[in-house]
């Protein structure tokens, strides 16, 4: 890997030019950043943004912290971060927790060290608000975590709403809602519950919830924690699940048990993951836009000081009915 000395000697500058041009380009004559620059792409030089950073009050990386990578949902997420902060000439750190709240502790203490432009956030652990200090910014997905930390979410209230109205419509009666294990408070799966809950009561329609299937995001368990609870439940005409995994968890099950869906058992997961329209039955879910809201997210931390980060910012979802309503 070539070195900055050799950068210097190719485009015939000093080490110290070379340095300037990186760190403060506008100190540096045009021509001189042509010849530099041309020397880098020759040698096929790589700037290291971390050492880099160390000498300015901010780099050009902006942190990421997420439950799970294996998830599709957030693996999606991974992806449109990636796509928006390179497009704002930024980098991407990638942290991944595994929803353990220490680890993202350490993560904001090596984020600081690094001192990253912004920390987007997906926490899944309790009150991690409280044990965090940042001078950047920090930007919430999937979660209100706290007043002073900003989020941005998808309109999961209004979500638990029109599924509920869909499944209403289909004619169902026997309505069930599947979730993770966990509720914190502020999780966009509990407020998807919260508005599917309520459009039910108003019709007159008790709702049968079941939350307690592994929290994170393996399906080791779905079937035997499915089976035991259609036991008790076995005349549950329709479902809403919180995620498209559950949704094809819950189909698996139908198949495998001689349940028909739709005919028998409608079913309706949520955030269009490119699954949910593969699947067999293709599955009828709640998008949201993680392209928005990746997209709001990074150009928030890049604007910041343009610009103030609203306390929260909610993007509508869409109704995509597919084969399995």
């Amino acid at each position: 890997m070539a070195t900055l000395k050799e950068v210097a000697e190719k485009a015939g500058v000093t080490v110290t030019t070379v340095s300037r041009m990186l760190n403060k380009p506008d100190k540096v004559h045009p021509s001189t950043i042509k010849r530099i620059q041309q020397a880098m792409r020759e040698l096929d030089y790589q700037p290291n943004e971390i050492a880099r950073s160390l000498s300015k009050k901010t780099s050009n990386m902006i942190g990421l912290i997420v439950p799970s990578a294996r998830n599709a949902f957030f693996a999606k997420v991974i992806d449109s971060m990636e796509h928006y902060t390179t497009a704002c000439g930024y980098k991407l750190l990638l942290c991944v927790s595994n929803h353990e709240r220490k680890k993202e502790i350490e993560y904001f203490s090596m984020l600081r060290a690094n001192k990253v432009a912004g920390v987007i956030i997906a926490s899944h652990t309790q009150d991690i608000a409280e044990s965090v200090s940042f001078d950047a910014p920090i930007i919430s997905i999937d979660r209100i975590i706290s007043p002073s930390i900003s989020a941005v979410c998808s309109d999961n209230y209004s979500g638990g709403q029109l599924a509920a109205e869909l499944l209403i419509r289909k004619g169902c009666r026997r309505i069930a809602y599947f979730s993770g294990g966990v509720t914190l408070k502020g999780l966009s799966a509990s407020l998807r519950q919260q508005g599917f809950e309520q459009v039910l009561r108003r019709h007159g329609i008790e709702p049968i919830i079941q939350t307690h299937l592994e929290d994170r995001f393996i399906s080791m368990k779905y079937q035997d924690i499915i089976a035991a609870f259609w036991e008790s439940h076995p005349d549950i005409d329709g479902a809403f699940c919180s995620n498209d995994i559950l949704a094809a968890e819950l189909i698996r099950f139908a198949t495998k048990n001689g349940i028909a869906v739709p005919d028998q058992l409608r079913v309706i997961g949520y955030d269009d993951i490119d699954l949910a329209e593969l699947y067999t039955p293709s599955i009828t879910t709640i998008r949201q836009s993680v392209e928005d809201i990746s997209r709001f997210a990074v150009e928030s931390i890049v604007h910041f000081n343009d610009r103030p980060l609203p306390s929260q910012t909610i993007f509508p979802v869409h109704l995509i009915e597919r084969e399995s309503t």
